[in-house]
Order: structure tokens, then sequence, then C-alpha cells
């Protein structure tokens, strides 16, 4: 018995050891980028990366990181204004779909009437349709409605057509109506058993929703090149930086301004990666 069980034992540890090994080479292949990039942005200038693009050149110039604020401009706009769009572009967005989409997608799941199998299959096919294929009626609409170029653009984020609708529908399918049935008795309405209950029930999953939409909005540069010409966020500027300016950017400037540009996606990962990892998953119910 004690042969078997030192066995196992070290059976464990070579499995471990193994797994450990790839991990740890997985790891270094995704922060390989990142030191690359980071070394790059303590460079001089464009020609002390052409003369030497992977090496660590002395001394290093921080002060990159300060003038990214200062040279970096797009359509009149600085790198602090840049970062400001991206701020009221991700918020708002985010806001406005996760809304849409857990609204309609408890009224689907938690409430029968004629009809919500109509919503919820009329919301999955028009999710089949191509982005691209709505795209000119899309525009020629939101050009109308002065959408273009303000954040009254935020107006079209108010729409339960979205990945997410499908996430909260099945969540709340999973929620008990019992909670809901005790309210109802004593005199709750509707909307307080919907805010007050339904919500922080489902609170960790749409907390991880939320942080995902967030950084979606955050790194769309596509989007914003369309909706937003001339109101940029940082990622459509940094995107407009490279592209005009290819043959002769101050590369060492643009990483610093790449990386200025991670930090409030580092930090919402770093605040909520428990969420992140363990809840996205996970009901408001706990067995």
């Amino acid at each position: 018995m004690k042969k078997q069980n030192s066995y196992k034992i070290r059976n464990n540890r070579v499995v471990f050891a193994i797994v450990f090994i790839i991990f740890l080479i997985y790891a270094i292949g995704l922060m390989t980028p990142f030191v690359y990039g980071f070394t790059i942005a303590l460079k001089k200038d464009g020609r002390a990366f052409m003369r030497d693009p992977a090496s660590i050149t002395f001394p290093l110039h921080f002060e990159n990181f300060i003038k990214a604020f200062e040279v970096l401009e797009i359509a009149d706009n600085n790198f602090f204004q840049m970062l400001i769009n991206s701020l009221w572009f991700s918020v708002g967005n985010t806001f406005m779909s996760i809304a849409a989409a857990t609204c309609v997608a408890y009224v689907c799941s938690k409430y029968r009437f004629r009809g919500r199998n109509f919503i919820y299959n009329t919301i999955i096919v028009v999710m089949m349709i191509p982005i691209y294929g709505a795209l000119p009626a899309q525009y020629r609409q939101r050009a109308a409605l002065g959408m273009i170029d303000s954040p009254l653009l935020l107006i079209g984020s108010f729409s339960c057509i979205s990945s997410y609708f499908i996430y909260i529908h099945a969540f709340f399918k999973t929620l008990s109506w019992t909670y809901a049935e005790a309210a109802f008795i004593d005199g709750a309405s509707d909307w307080k058993v919907f805010i007050r209950i339904m919500v922080p029930l489902l609170l960790p999953s749409l907390t991880a929703l939320s942080v995902m939409a967030f950084i979606g909005y955050w790194n769309d540069y596509a989007g914003t090149l369309l909706w937003l010409p001339n109101m940029p966020t940082l990622a459509a500027g940094l995107y407009t930086y490279d592209y005009n300016m290819q043959y002769e950017a101050n590369q060492p400037l643009f990483f610093a301004g790449v990386f200025v540009s991670l930090i409030p996606v580092l930090t919402l990962f770093i605040l909520f990666q428990n969420t992140l990892m363990t809840k996205v998953y996970a009901g408001g119910l706990k067995g």
C-alpha cells in the first residue's frame, strides 16, 4: 500500500512538473511581445530603434511616456483628448449594451407572454446577419440623426442584439423564481424584484461581462474610425498614427503611447481577475 502511495505521489510530481514547464513556456511566449515593446519604448528615437531594435540601450528614456501626451495628435485631438474619448466611448457603450441585454433577457426568460419566443428567435436571427451587410443603412441612419462625431452615438448601443443577451438569458434561466414570488407576496413591484433581487443575484456574472465588454470597446479602432472620425479614441488614434507615419514614425514614442493606453485595461483585469476567471459562468445561487 505504501509503495502504491509513493508511486502515485511520484507520478503526480512528474505530471505537475511537465504541466508547470508547459505553462511556463506559454507564459514566456505571452510576455515576450510586451517586454520587446517596452524595450522599444525606452529607446531615444526611431534611429536608435533601427540601429538596434532588439536590445536594451542606455540611458533609458522614460520621458517617452510623457512625450506621448504631447506628440501623438490625430484630427486636432491630443493624447489626453483621445484618452477622454476612449473613456466615455467604452464606459457608455458597456453600460448601454449590458443594460439593454439584461432587461430584455430578464423579461424573455422569466415572464410568460405571447411573443417571447418570437423576440428571442428574432434576436438570434439578426445576430446571424453579417455586420457589414447592415453597415451602409446603419451609417446613413446615424448620420441623419446627427450621431456621427457625437456622444449621441451611445444611443445606438442601447440594443439587446448582441452576444451578451445570450449569456445573460442563460444566466437568468438558472436563477430560481422562488425569491421573486416571496417578494411579490410582500408587495414588491416587478421593477423592485428585478433591481433588488434578480440583478444582485446575477451581479458577479454581469461584472465579468461588463469588464470584457469594456476591454472590447476600448480596443475597438475600426468602429471609432467610422463613427468618430474627428473624435478618435486611443485605439483609433494609435492606429492612424502608425498608418500615416509608418515610414518615418518615432517607434519608441508610438510604443510608449501603446503602453499608456494599456493601463486602464490592465488595471481592470487585475482588479476583477477573480471574477473573470471564476464567476463568468456562475449564477447568483450557490448550492
